[in-house]
């Protein structure tokens, strides 16, 4: 038996020891596989084993030691849990045996999770459910989730929205006291809001959009000069009625947007106003905001004037409508409003033409419209090409926020939509790739916004066996609302707002308000940046949303193609690219998929920089036309896997 003083020295040297070894704190982030890493404040990354992997979930702030793990290596070994952002969660309830687990639907946690046999809410194997983390696995490796609710079973009707409305949160009705306001509103009327403002009822304005759309937000008219033209956007105005603060305010505000899924549209206001009081419908006078633009011959902008006004739409029109007419074909349109839908067009080729030639344009890309049978599953999906209705409506658009966002900028206030271009830590691949491509001495900087529009355009026009232009756009960061007047480089804009849908957007009618005060000679109420984060974080959970619903359904009607004819091959091209898997899109439906590179051999090759596959037998590159099987499809996990042929 060792003495005290014996003790107390091995009790020493054991603390010596103890801390001795590197120990540190992170964030856990999961892998494809059982392993993981721990990710440290200062970019540090540690590898978790199997085990230990187990014992934690990704996002889990932890502190761990390092040790060593052979061959130089080393790993990290958890001590204590800090912290766990993972609790409630959705998934589909699994039975193997006599065991019950919940295969989560999320994007890291990859493990099935146990469910005790008293917190299993009668799911049954199959069913779609709502769970919560009750058992963290550490320190033992033994997560446990209890039942919240069973959602529904796959084959139910009706089931993908249900599903995507709980797992995202999205509210499917109003509350009482919102409709009880949206009521009230509607019952006084639009007599004492239209008081007082500027009357352009007679100018001939025109709605166009899809011909099953209800809550129309914007109007069109043109008046073609010697040197140019006179455009006129008018935005429905919900704001005029709507006030800061009120119980229908607060709502818009947490909603934040109107959510679009596949078959469902989810609004941000009660359709009571934004589908009827405030909506643009043909022969109603209705509050907007104007924005009288001055356009130049060469598309340029010369003036704004902004005004509190009442309209009329003259029609609604739809996208196919004007298209025809456009193009020289028969429409249903009255005489009166032919020559303002010419002028409209050719001011909408001239705005083009100047965007083209001082700023960036978009990809161009076809839409896809899902066709549903009597239980809510897709039947058909029908590819839509943009058309010159379309682009005529979004260089209008387009204009009228770039023209609001000015005139605040001018004024030193409002918030405006940033995009700081190509992502900070992608800059020297790109500088190097432009350099080596457009043949110059040195790399090109990207930091203004004149150099970035400049390079980026002679990118689009250089004679390269690569798409420089899609290489680069890949790269780039994402927009963000924002207090300060910067740049939006992805359009090459000096300033952006969007102030075209109040029905749609918070935002747009915040910037309706700030607008009115502006032009009331009040100081304008700004919104603080928790708000625009919110507004954002909204409007981001409701874009995922629509697409995983969309996809799913997509996945769905795959499905069932390939198990008519597993044969069947498909025209795709290539839109994205990484070491491990080529990303490819379905020209006919717009599905996206993913190609495994893993198993290519060593003689292929990735190459970050341009973003391409490449090996002596030729190379892959973005936007290449490929030919396609399907090897699997997961309609629920929103997974397909191709394969070249």
């Amino acid at each position: 038996m060792l003495d005290k003083n014996a003790l107390a020295q091995l009790q020493s040297l054991k603390k010596e020891i103890h801390d001795s070894v590197p120990r540190f704190s992170g964030r856990v982030r999961a892998s494809n596989g059982r392993f993981g890493f721990v990710n440290t404040d200062d970019n540090q990354s540690f590898f978790l084993t199997p085990e230990e992997m187990e014992k934690v979930l990704p996002g889990d702030v932890v502190e761990f030691r390092v040790e060593p793990a052979g061959e130089g290596k080393e790993q990290a070994i958890v001590e204590k849990l800090l912290s766990s952002d993972i609790r409630e969660f959705f998934g589909t309830y699994v039975v193997r045996g006599k065991g019950h687990f919940i295969e989560a639907d999320h994007p890291t946690l990859n493990r099935w999770i146990f469910v005790p046999p008293a917190r299993r809410n009668n799911a049954a194997a199959g069913d779609l459910v709502q769970a919560h983390i009750s058992q963290h696995p550490f320190p033992h490796g033994k997560a446990q989730a209890d039942i919240d609710a069973v959602i529904g079973h796959p084959s139910d009707a009706g089931i993908e929205q249900r599903f995507t409305l709980a797992k995202w949160a999205l509210p499917d009705s109003f509350s009482a006291a919102v409709l009880a306001e949206a009521s009230a509103l509607a019952a006084n009327g639009l007599d004492s809001v239209l008081a007082g403002r500027t009357d352009l009822s007679h100018l001939p304005f025109v709605t166009i959009d899809s011909a099953s759309t209800r809550d129309i937000d914007d109007a069109l008219f043109a008046e073609a000069h010697s040197e140019g033209w006179t455009l006129w956007v008018g935005i429905a105005d919900p704001s005029a009625l709507i006030a800061p603060g009120s119980v229908l305010d607060k709502a818009a505000a947490e909603r934040g947007t109107s959510v679009y899924l596949p078959d469902l549209v989810i609004p941000m206001l009660p359709p009571e106003l934004s589908e009827q009081l405030c909506s643009l419908q043909a022969g109603e006078l209705r509050p907007a905001m104007v924005a009288e633009l001055r356009i130049g011959e060469d598309g340029g902008m010369q003036q704004l004037h902004l005004h509190e006004a009442s309209i009329r739409s003259h029609a609604k029109l739809s996208y196919h409508q004007v298209a025809q007419f456009i193009d020289g074909e028969e429409a249903d349109i009255s005489a009166e409003l032919r020559g303002p839908l010419l002028h409209l067009h050719n001011c909408a080729q001239a705005l083009a033409n100047w965007r083209k030639t001082h700023c960036l344009i978009m990809e161009d890309r076809p839409d896809y419209k899902l066709v549903f049978d009597d239980n809510g599953k897709v039947k058909d999906i029908v590819r839509i090409e943009r058309n010159a209705a379309h682009r005529l409506v979004e260089e209008c658009m387009l204009a009228c926020n770039r023209s609001v966002a000015g005139w605040l900028a001018a004024q030193n206030t409002g918030f405006f939509i940033e995009h700081g271009g190509v992502r900070t830590e992608r800059h020297g691949e790109v500088a190097a790739l432009l350099k080596e491509q457009l043949g110059l001495e040195q790399k090109p900087e990207l930091h203004s916004l004149a150099e970035y529009v400049n390079w980026l355009q002679r990118a689009g026009e250089a004679a390269s066996e690569l798409p420089l232009r899609m290489i680069i756009s890949r790269q780039q960061e994402r927009s963000n609302l924002s207090l300060d007047a910067k740049p939006h480089k992805g359009l090459g804009f000096d300033y952006y707002t969007t102030f075209s849908s109040p029905l749609r957007k918070y935002n747009d009618l915040l910037i309706h308000r700030i607008v009115r005060e502006l032009l009331q000679q009040q100081t304008p109420t700004l919104p603080d940046s928790e708000l625009l984060l919110s507004i954002q974080a909204a409007q981001t959970n409701a874009r995922m949303a629509a697409n995983q619903a969309e996809a799913w359904l997509k996945l769905q009607w795959l499905q069932q193609l390939q198990q008519q004819d597993s044969e069947l091959l498909f025209d795709a091209s290539i839109v994205h690219m990484n070491s491990a898997s080529i990303t490819v899109r379905l020209e006919d439906c717009g599905i996206e998929g993913s190609i495994d590179r893993r198993k290519a051999g060593k003689e292929w090759t990735f190459d970050s920089k341009t973003i391409s596959h490449h090996s002596d037998a030729g190379r892959f590159v973005l936007g290449q036309p490929v030919r396609v099987k399907v090897l699997e499809v997961q309609p629920q996990a929103r997974i397909v896997r191709f394969a070249l042929v």
